[in-house]
């Protein structure tokens, strides 16, 4: 197996409390030729000074301070500089196993593909239990097929994390849009749809922190009503490939 540079790329606001456990499992991956990009969206608090220290304890940790733009922005400036054949990420909030780079680095080369999906696991602040699937199973599917499992949730979903990236699916210019909530959902599906195929498997490698000022855990507002009405108006733009997927259910569930 060769071993390819892999970009891991970081957004960082107002997670001091979380960052070192969060750091600390990427420094510590199996797979080390690695471009660790740590970008401190502009956070009020000690992340960009303790992203700075990290960067001189490790060669491989690359730094960006900015202006605060959200998750989306922060992502998109890291890609635009990533040196590594493939990309993935992690939310600062949460943290990985030591094998989550060479898992999905490995179904790529295994089965040749340009895009791969593990499972992850939530959990509270208290802490975390780390499952084991009964059984393992990898899946290899057209990326149609894989939009449909994705969408649907029957393996995964539409999270930009525990996923790897051929470098080559961001170079038409697909970002992740800025100023919304949920941005991977407009765009994992169009990244999916740039590969002939995708592959899955069922390890637990990837660890989502459930927080009660996050996202997911904040209540209904406005902003989330009109960050979801944007982001059906950015599905819109691209009805061609949706309606792909829905041929293959459609076609599916008659078959």
């Amino acid at each position: 197996m060769d071993n390819p540079l892999i970009s891991i790329i970081v957004p960082i606001y107002k997670v001091e409390e979380y960052l070192p456990k969060c750091v600390e499992s990427i420094i510590h991956q199996t797979y080390r030729n690695l471009e660790i990009f740590l970008v401190d969206d502009g956070s009020p608090d000690r992340c960009g000074e303790m992203c700075d220290e990290y960067a001189t304890k490790d060669s491989r940790i690359k730094v960006i301070h900015k202006q605060n733009g959200g998750l989306s922005d922060a992502r998109n400036v890291a890609i635009d500089v990533a040196k590594g054949e493939y990309i993935t990420f992690v939310d600062s909030d949460d943290y990985v196993s030591v094998d989550y780079i060479s898992t999905l680095y490995g179904l790529i080369d295994k089965y040749c593909v340009q895009l791969s999906v593990a499972c992850f696991t939530p959990f509270y602040d208290e802490g975390t239990s780390e499952p084991i699937a009964n059984h393992y199973e990898e899946c290899c599917y057209s990326a149609k097929n894989a939009v449909e499992q994705m969408f649907y949730q029957e393996k995964f979903d539409t999270c930009a994390w525990a996923k790897m990236y051929h470098r080559t699916l961001f170079q038409g210019g697909i970002r992740y849009p800025k100023g919304f909530l949920y941005e991977d959902l407009p765009t994992t599906y169009r990244l999916m749809f740039e590969c002939d195929k995708v592959v899955f498997c069922n390890r637990f490698i990837y660890f989502y922190r459930l927080r009660q000022d996050s996202i997911e855990g904040s209540q209904f507002s406005p902003k989330k009503m009109d960050s979801a009405l944007n982001i059906i108006d950015a599905m819109n733009e691209h009805i061609d490939l949706l309606n792909r997927v829905k041929k293959a259910f459609i076609c599916r569930m008659f078959s």
